[in-house]
Parts: structure tokens; C-alpha cells; sequence
């Protein structure tokens, strides 16, 4: 075998990779003279050399690490051939990969007891003449060693430089993958968000599903930012991309086996390049959130369809078919809304769930699967790790449509805010009372259908009029149907309330001094504060 430059081997797209040194070129230098009699069946299967020690000792394995030839004369076990086959055991269980024998020092010939340990054991054997100093070996060793991680180093500033140009250029993502795969041919490369979207990929030949991929790495990667996983027959090697201390994105490179040391190296340019990609642009979560917010503001204003609604929960990752309840996290002051919205959207990554998370009016929102409860209490350990007091989690009632979302947001937002002393805990809208209640249907069509049917004339005739009818019955209920209190109230006479009362019953067929309708009354009164009515204001 011809000896070869450890850096020069060309790899399949003829770039220089670099290349250990192994025991058949060591033993192919006819400069070092060295000569294999025992254990020729292990040649090609103790890997490379990582080093070479030197040692007479009888047993030096705590000082050796494997990957090492081990250098001797034999002086150590030179009159015992049972310390001799103890040495070669050792040696095989540390994982070194040959001994070297100096002949003509202390020994002319190598023990018979050693050869035969050697043979058995398949742990090459080979020796050294007596006019080669052992520093000619290591010499030789140390160059291939030291030559190796040059040429490690010198591919991954090469890739380093076709990186940095990608991204200077806006290739994205994309790019930045295709770019990395000529340095590393053989392997899958896969990006996702934090929420586990695919954002980029440049296939190996792993042949891995991205899902399955993300299903072995996502829970990796709970309080770490590097991991190896197996999946089936192929080693997933994983790594966070994070902007300050938020994670954006994990790089996961696929193989049929483990990384080897230079490829690590390269991933970290990798990374390198992804973190500057992302940067370049918006933050990866920040563009999900902004979706998010745009849904919340469209929702809340009644302009949001359900078809927009349905597309933008696909795409991000939550199944438009599935039931649902609406979070929402009232922020008290002294909490940064970014912070918040990181640590929710970390505990929903952390327990499986859809990554929907948004803000409006101060408050954030998340969209949680139908059954999960636990994710609240969960947001509110969460919180209070941080050193948060007060953070409250308003909870929806159950929903099985996506056109109930608009309810579902009032609902949450209103059981996080009713006035209720104690603050920092998760609040369901159905142990609210009325509040409760009418919280889904306020502002929105039901609601302006309700008023419309019971309040509609006497609105009208008010508008028309400026007859404040309106503010006459809501006294008279809250004055529990008592005209005298109510009218003192309005500063009118008893007689003119009792004329505004007969002017309802004429517009609306509802006596007001009738208790059968006094529910109704109650409810479309409440719905007129919701919707910004006469006497009301905008809930």
C-alpha cells in the first residue's frame, strides 16, 4: 500500500476531505522499517490511530485513552509470560489499536507468550528494528494526527467562507443546506422552527420522514442544544439555533452512523450560518406570532371568516377539525410580552401541543386542544418559575368549530379580567356567573340578533326620539322594579316613568312590570353595554 497524504484523499464531489491515519499505511512507510507478526486478522478493524505512547510499564492502560499504538520493549514483563498476555488484554480492552515491539533493546525476539495473546485476540503486533528510535514512529503519528486536524480545520473555514457568502447573497435556508451538503454528501439535513414547521431540507440518503425526525428530536432537546438520537437504523444528530435565549430553529443531520469528529465541526458552521440567516430576516417566531395577532384582531372585530380562520390554524400546525379551548394570559405590568410569549409557546412545545400563540390589547392568547386542561396549570407553574405574580389564564368554554373562535376569545379574555381577588391562578368562564355567560356572545351576531329582537323599537325610538327609554328601564331594574327609587334616580316624576314604561310596552309587546320578561330584559341590557349601546360602554 502506497502511503498517502492524510489530507489529500479526494471524497465523491473531489474535494479534499481529511483523512486519519490508519495501521496498513503506518506499516507501509518503508522509512520506519516495521514489520506485522501477530494478529494480522485485526489490521483493518481497529480504526485509526489517534496517537502513540510509550510505555514499559506492565500495565499502562490508565494512562491511555484507545485509538493509540503502544510502544515497548518489553522490559516491564520480560521474565513473565503470564503479565505478558495480561498486557495484550488490557491493551485489546482498552481499544488500542497495535503494539509496536522494540526489538534489541531488552528483548531479541518478541514473546511467544505475546504473539499468541495477539493472535487470539486479533490486536496487530508488529516490529520495531532496533536502529529506528521509537520517536520516528510517534514522529510519524503526530504528523498524521496534526495534519488530520489541520485539514479538518481548513474544510470547515472553507465551508465557513461558502456559508457566510450564501447568506450575504439572500439564498436562505434552502442555500445555506445545499451549501453544507458538498462538504458533507452522505448525510439528510433538516431545519425546523421551535415549533417543529420543516423549514428546510437537502435530502441524504437516510430516506427518514421529516415528521419522524422531528418526533425523535423535539424531546431531545428539553434543556439541552445538542443531542443523538436513534432512529431506526440511522443516528440523528440535533442542535438548537437560538437568537439570545429564545430557540428559533434545530438543525438535525441524519446518517446511517455516528458523525465523525470533523463533521461535527462543520455542523457548528452550520449553525453559524443558520442562526445569521434567520437573523437576516424577521425572527421565526415573531413571524408566527404576527400571524397570529393579525387572526386576533380580524376575530375580535367580527371580520375574520371561517376560511381564514381554518387556513391560517393549518398552517400552523393545529388540526382545524379538532375541538379547542382559548387561553388568555392577562400580562400584568413589570412581565415583557416577548418573555411571556416565549414561555408559553415553550410549554406547549414542551408538552405536544399546537405552537398558536398571539397578542392583543396587552393580553396573550393561545389556542390549546380540547381536553388538555392541564396546559393551563402548566402556563401558570411556568409563569411563577419566572418570578411572575399575577399572570391569570382565562379559560374558553370547549369549542368543536373554528367559527366559534371570536366566543372563545371573549370567553378567555373575559374570565382572565373579571374583578376577582385573587390573581396568578387559571379562571374558567363557567364559574363566573352572568359575566360568564354572556362573555361568548357579546360583540358578536347572536348577540346583535338578541338586542335587535328585544331592545330593537325601544333603540330605535330613542335614536329617533332622544326619549331615553333605554336608561329609564335599566334604572327601573336595577332599582328592583321600584319607580320611586329609579324615577328620584332619573330626577323625573313617578308619572312620566310610568308613561316611559308604557311607551316600552307598546314598542315591544314586553310589559316591564311584568316578571316574565325581566330575564330578557336583564340579558339584552347587558348585551347593549357589550356592544357600545345607549348607556353602555364597550366591554
Amino acid at each position: 500500500m502506497t502511503a498517502t497524504a492524510p489530507y489529500d484523499a479526494p471524497s465523491r464531489t473531489g474535494r479534499t476531505v481529511p483523512m486519519p491515519l490508519f495501521l496498513p499505511e503506518l506499516l507501509d512507510d518503508v522509512g520506519l522499517g516495521l514489520a506485522l507478526v501477530a494478529g494480522h486478522a485485526g489490521v483493518g478493524a481497529r480504526g485509526a490511530i489517534r496517537w502513540a505512547h510509550i510505555s514499559d510499564t506492565p500495565d499502562p492502560t490508565p494512562w491511555l485513552e484507545g485509538g493509540e499504538i503502544l510502544l515497548t520493549t518489553g522490559l516491564g514483563v520480560k521474565d513473565a509470560p503470564e503479565l505478558q498476555r495480561r498486557l495484550v488484554g488490557n491493551l485489546h480492552d482498552r481499544g488500542c489499536v497495535a503494539i509496536g515491539f522494540g526489538l534489541g533493546v531488552t528483548l531479541a525476539a518478541v514473546p511467544e507468550a505475546m504473539l499468541e495473546a495477539c493472535d487470539e485476540l486479533a490486536l496487530p503486533l508488529f516490529t520495531v528494528p532496533l536502529e529506528v528510535p521509537f520517536i520516528a514512529v510517534t514522529r510519524r503519528v503526530a504528523r498524521a494526527v496534526f495534519d488530520e486536524h489541520f485539514a479538518t480545520l481548513r474544510d470547515a473555514v472553507d465551508l465557513h467562507r461558502k456559508v457566510l457568502s450564501t447568506v450575504i447573497s439572500g439564498g436562505g435556508l434552502g442555500a445555506v443546506l445545499e451549501t453544507t451538503s458538498t462538504h458533507m454528501p452522505d448525510v439528510g439535513l433538516l431545519v425546523f422552527d421551535f415549533a417543529g414547521t420543516l423549514l428546510a431540507t437537502h435530502a441524504g440518503t437516510t430516506g427518514l420522514a421529516p415528521g419522524d425526525v422531528w418526533d425523535a428530536v423535539s424531546p431531545a432537546h428539553v434543556g439541552r442544544d445538542r443531542a443523538t438520537t436513534r432512529v431506526g437504523a440511522c443516528t440523528v444528530t440535533s442542535a438548537v439555533v437560538r437568537e439570545g435565549d429564545e430557540i428559533e430553529a434545530v438543525l438535525a443531520v441524519v446518517a446511517d452512523r455516528d458523525l465523525h469528529e470533523h463533521e461535527q465541526l462543520l455542523v457548528e458552521q452550520v449553525l453559524a450560518g443558520l442562526g445569521l440567516e434567520l437573523a437576516r430576516g424577521q425572527s421565526v417566531r415573531e413571524n408566527r406570532r404576527v400571524r397570529v395577532d393579525e387572526l386576533l384582531e380580524e376575530a375580535m372585530a367580527g371580520r375574520a371568516s371561517t376560511q381564514m380562520i381554518t387556513r391560517v390554524v393549518a398552517r400552523l400546525g393545529g388540526d382545524p377539525e379538532a375541538g379547542y379551548r382559548a387561553l388568555c394570559l392577562r400580562r400584568p405590568r413589570g412581565v415583557g410580552e416577548r418573555a411571556l410569549c416565549t414561555t408559553v409557546e415553550d410549554v406547549l412545545a414542551g408538552q405536544g401541543s399546537p405552537i398558536i400563540v398571539g397578542r392583543h390589547d396587552r393580553d396573550v392568547y393561545a389556542l390549546v386542544p380540547a381536553g388538555a386542561d392541564v396546559l393551563a396549570d402548566h402556563l401558570v407553574k411556568a409563569t411563577r418559575g419566572r418570578g411572575w405574580a399575577g399572570v391569570t389564564v382565562g379559560r374558553s368554554r370547549e369549542k368543536t368549530t373554528l367559527d366559534a373562535l371570536p366566543a372563545a376569545l371573549r370567553e378567555a379574555r373575559t374570565a382572565a379580567h373579571i374583578p376577582i381577588d385573587e390573581t396568578g391562578a387559571v379562571r374558567d368562564v363557567d364559574a363566573i356567573g352572568l359575566e360568564g355567560v354572556l362573555a361568548g356572545l357579546r360583540s358578536g351576531t347572536g348577540a346583535e340578533h338578541f338586542v335587535d329582537h328585544i331592545l330593537g323599537p325601544v333603540l330605535a325610538y330613542d335614536e329617533r326620539e332622544n326619549a331615553q327609554l333605554v336608561e329609564s328601564l335599566r334604572a327601573y331594574l336595577r332599582h328592583g322594579c321600584r319607580p320611586g327609587p329609579a324615577a328620584d334616580e332619573l330626577s323625573i316624576h313617578r308619572h312620566t316613568l310610568s308613561y316611559r314604561l308604557d311607551r316600552i310596552r307598546e314598542l315591544t309587546g314586553r310589559d316591564p312590570r311584568d316578571g316574565a320578561h325581566l330575564l330578557e330584559w336583564t340579558l339584552a341590557l347587558e348585551l347593549v353595554d357589550g356592544l357600545g349601546g345607549p348607556g353602555g360602554s364597550q366591554a
